[in-house]
């Protein structure tokens, strides 16, 4: 498959839209912003989807899955994700080598009105951009995962509206986030609830791996 029918406008009680593995798709449906249902929008392994189409997206979305699309995040200026004002969850995920992602998010690429932010499996990237996280004043939750060249958290630290922060398998990241004596510790001790490999500490309460990840969730997604 290479496009879209028209027929897929003709859905105007669509919430959820799904694209995974379609790897000649080139691009979106036609006049997207008319699915003003839509609520979930996920694409994964679409290499040839270069943009989001004319007219953008549907106001109503509320979150938003890229992951493993190489050319659609080059061209991640062009999303205009600053119209959506209902967005509160975004993930970002990549995998592959072709994915040149060093630097995220730029100023001003994720609206204010992100609640949850997701970066994962993206082996290229090595900072996070303080200027664009610091304007995300609603973020409450944010999770780093498998970024394996990412090697510390912004000099200014992460927005401080966040309750839940998690960390996974950033081997350059993990020593600088270590408890107490970690160079980026007093970036992070704030935040209510973090979650790292080896431990999850709630409230000043640290509890081991087996305790850890089933109150994250809880408290994450409630």
């Amino acid at each position: 498959m290479e496009s879209f029918s028209q027929q897929i406008l003709i859905a105007p009680n669509l919430k959820t839209f799904y694209l995974c593995n379609c790897e000649k798709l080139k691009s979106l449906p036609d006049r997207m912003h008319c699915l003003t249902s839509l609520q979930s929008l996920d694409i994964y392994n679409c290499p040839g989807i270069g943009s989001f189409p004319e007219g953008g997206l549907p106001c109503s979305l509320n979150r938003l899955g890229i992951g493993n699309c190489a050319k659609l995040v080059a061209h991640r200026r062009e999303w205009g994700l600053q119209r959506l004002p209902s967005l509160t969850h975004f993930i970002i995920s990549g995998e592959n080598e072709e994915d040149v992602l060093e630097s995220f998010p730029e100023e001003g690429l994720l609206p204010s009105t992100l609640i949850t932010l997701w970066i994962e499996d993206l082996p290229n990237l090595k900072s996070l951009n303080n200027r664009g996280l610091q304007l995300l004043c609603s973020l409450q939750n944010m999770g780093i995962g498998r970024c394996p060249q990412l090697q510390s958290l912004p000099e200014e630290g992460l927005p401080t509206s966040l309750v839940v922060l998690e960390i996974l398998e950033c081997p350059l990241l993990k020593p600088r986030c270590l408890r107490e004596e970690g160079q980026d510790w007093h970036k992070i001790a704030r935040i209510p609830l973090l979650h790292t490999d080896s431990e999850l500490s709630f409230d000043r309460l640290t509890l081991g791996p087996t305790q850890s990840y089933s109150l994250f969730l809880h408290y994450a997604f409630q």
